[in-house]
Order: structure tokens, then sequence, then C-alpha cells
């Protein structure tokens, strides 16, 4: 018999936490003050089996497959109540850490929360003789069966359905990793919502595709929309989606997306945000903290496809970026031309290793950028922003946690923390991204 436990909080992730033999567990679908059976399992984590009473923040999730599948973890609550709760995250970081709490202001949320992801990449199996597309459920590496994703762009459900139906037919097999056997890895699409341009990209175990020419053929022929098709070779074993090869099957292998009146180059490898509206939001936002003026020098360190750093070109002086990726600098050189602009230079260089060599040279940074991965900046980089006195700093974060750990030896050394903006890029998840402005005292 089930025993009814009821949930005392939720985690930054979103989990309800619950307590059992005085230990916590991470229940998904579970809200503060419901009860409910659950499983529980010896990795911390548990399964409601049954509720028995349910919080008046639930609602209904949009997509049939949630409680399954591991794209979304707040579908199931309010949308107002998600953007509260992500704002809440990063006031309690900011209170727990004794800074002013009043400083982050509220989200910035989205007015239809759904569709939203430009690039969409799903993993391609078989079931019963039959093709799927999904995404991997939760904590596991079991693929869920999804028709049409309600956060993922909606002709990029419509492209894949496609290529499910020509695998099908013409009798491609998805990649097997257990038995080593098939072909297709996943299907991966990029589309631009402002030029309309998209780029398809088959993923696949080895170069070698029986039948390519004509899977091309029917795919164009169902979508005459398509821009590009190119075929990713990824024969590693890794979770991760992109190999290092495009062979292009039709057209250029890139296309054009257009972000605050600038053209960007986008191919299968370029960092981009996937949320447009929203990053426009976020790069609108870091203009109104920065205040640019015409004789500023700015620096961007992990730069990606140089999107911020264009942006910010038509304002400043000179404009420096930097990034680790050879790749994404090639495409932000790229873009620099495309846009026409020559006040720009980058660099492919690691943050760490740059800001060593810069921070000791004698030079005036008037506005630095940062946007890092979730893991935040490197203390070294940290240090060597210490040592270069920028007079402000704009931190694009994807990461609360890190963004705090990141600002506090920055407020030590003489910054005083102005502004954080929260803005809802990932509607469904827990994922929090932000604007933070700091400057001298």
């Amino acid at each position: 018999m089930n025993d009814v436990f009821q949930a005392l909080m939720l985690d930054d992730l979103g989990y309800g936490i619950v307590e059992k033999d005085r230990k916590k567990y991470r229940i998904p679908n579970l809200l503060v003050n419901e009860k409910a059976k659950i499983r529980f399992f010896n990795n911390g984590y548990g399964k409601v089996l049954e509720y028995i009473e349910t919080s008046p923040e639930r609602v209904k999730p949009v997509c049939p497959r949630f409680e399954d599948c591991g794209g979304c973890q707040l579908q199931h609550i309010d949308y107002q109540r998600q953007l509260e709760l992500k704002t809440e995250r990063i006031k309690n970081l900011l209170k727990k850490n004794n800074y002013d709490p009043a400083l982050c202001l509220p989200i910035i949320g989205m007015k239809n929360p759904y569709f939203y992801r430009n690039k969409v990449q799903m993993v391609i199996s078989e079931k019963n003789h039959k093709v799927m597309s999904g995404l991997y459920e939760e904590n596991t590496h079991k693929i869920v069966n999804i028709d049409r994703c309600v956060i993922q762009d909606d002709k990029a459900n419509e492209i894949i359905r496609t290529c499910r139906k020509l695998m099908q037919t013409q009798r491609i097999e998805p990649y097997d990793e257990d038995k080593k056997t098939g072909l297709i890895r996943h299907i991966f699409v990029r589309r631009s919502p402002v030029t309309e341009q998209i780029l398809v990209a088959l993923v696949t175990i080895r170069e070698m595709f029986p039948g390519r020419n004509n899977f091309v053929k029917a795919l164009r022929a169902a979508h005459p929309e398509i821009t590009t098709i190119v075929q990713n070779i990824n024969s590693r074993k890794t979770s991760i989606v992109l190999g290092d090869f495009d062979r292009i099957l039709y057209g250029k292998g890139t296309i054009i997306d257009e972000t605050l009146g600038k053209k960007f180059l986008i191919s299968t490898q370029s960092f981009y945000q996937v949320n447009h509206k929203q990053t426009e939001l976020v790069y609108q936002k870091a203009l109104e903290f920065a205040k640019p003026k015409a004789t500023d020098f700015l620096l961007e360190l992990y730069c990606g496809v140089g999107t911020l750093a264009l942006i910010f070109s038509d304002h400043v002086k000179q404009a420096v970026g930097v990034d680790i990726s050879k790749e994404a600098i090639h495409d932000a050189i790229v873009n620099s031309k495309l846009n026409g602009a020559r006040n720009v230079r980058f660099y492919a260089s690691d943050a760490k290793d740059f800001m060593e060599t810069y921070s000791n040279e004698d030079v005036t940074v008037d506005i630095l950028l940062v946007d890092p991965p979730r893991e935040g900046l490197d203390p070294e980089v940290v240090e060597s922003i210490i040592r270069l006195k920028p007079k402000k700093i704009i931190y694009v974060s994807c990461n609360p946690d890190s963004l705090i750990r990141d600002i506090g030896p920055l407020l030590i050394s003489g910054y005083g923390l102005k502004n954080i903006q929260p803005v809802d890029m990932f509607p469904h998840s827990y994922h929090v991204e932000s604007v933070t402005l700091l400057s001298i005292k």
C-alpha cells in the first residue's frame, strides 16, 4: 500500500520536494502542498502514481506527452505563476547573498509561450517497424515519440513528420545504438522567423547514404520552402547531436536570419539563440543598460557568431569580440562583412587566455559584454576583468547560480550592481535568462 505524501516546496528545476524516512526526494509534476501517492526510486527521484489533492496553480498541459517527456518541466503550472517563480528564484539568490532583491526587475514573459524554438533537433528511432521521432524521457535514455512539440517551431514539426514518412516509405532505417544498425540518428531544423529561410540537417552515423538523392528530392517536393539541406555525419558514441562534418545536399548549407536590423549567417554548427522574440528583448535591454556612446570602446567575451558586438557596433567607436570556437569566429567575421561593420574585430581565443594578455595592456574598455555558457565565468577571467576595470559590465546569463557567484568578486572590487532584468527565453522550462548591469562606483 502506498502512503500519501505532500510536496514541501519546489526546487529551482521545478521538482516537488517530498520527505520520506528523513530523506528528500525530487518528484516531477508535483506542486507545493499537493498530496499524492508516490513511487520512490533509489536515485533520489520519484513518480506520482495518483493525485489525492491538487493545487489551484495546476493547469492541464497542452502537450499530451508532458508527463513522459523531459523537454519541459513547468507546463503543468499556470504561465503567470511560472514567471513569478523565475523572478523569485533570482530574488532569493540575491537575498541569500546579502544583495538587494529589489534590484531584480519583474521578468519579461511572452504573449504566446508556445512554438517559439527556431532550432529543433529530434531523435529518430523505430518501434514495431514504425519510424518515430522525439525527445528523451527525463533522467533516462528512453525516447518519447512526439508528433508535434508545442514549444518547437510548427513548420519544423511538420518537416520532421515528413522525414519520418519518407524514411518509412524509402526503407531508410533509424540508427539503433544498441544493435549498431541503421543510418539516421537525428533530424535537425533551423528556421528564421524573419526571412523564413529553413535549414534541414540529416544527422547520420556514417557518410554513405544509399538513396540520398531520392530522399532529398522527395523532401524538397513536399516542402519547397526549405532553403538548404545538409547531411551531418556524427559517428561518435555520444549524446551530442551534431558531428563535425557537413555535406551540402541542396542549397548553400547556410541560412540568413535578422535580429534588430542586423543580418546573421547561420549554419548547423552556429551558436544562435533559439527564441527570436525574446532574444531581441535581451539585446534591447543590453543596449538600454549600457547606454553606449559614439566614443566608447567595447569588448565582448563569448561572442559566438558576433550578434551582440555587431548590434552594438552602430553605437560605439570600436568593438572586439572573442570566442573559443574557430567556427563561431569564422561566422562572426562573415557576419561583420555582411553588415558592413568596419569597426568590429573578432578573435578566436579562450576568454581566459585573451583576458590574461589584454588586461595587462594599456587599454580602456568602456563596455564589457559577457555571455558565457551555463557554468559561467572562469575565476581567472573574473580576476582579469577586475584588473582591466571596464567602466560598465553587461552580463547576459542563462544560469542565475553562476551569475550570482561571478558578480560577488566584482562587487567586492568596487563595482555596483545596478539592475538584473530576467527574460523568459524558455517558457515551460526551468531555465532563466537575464541581463545584468554592473558599473564602477
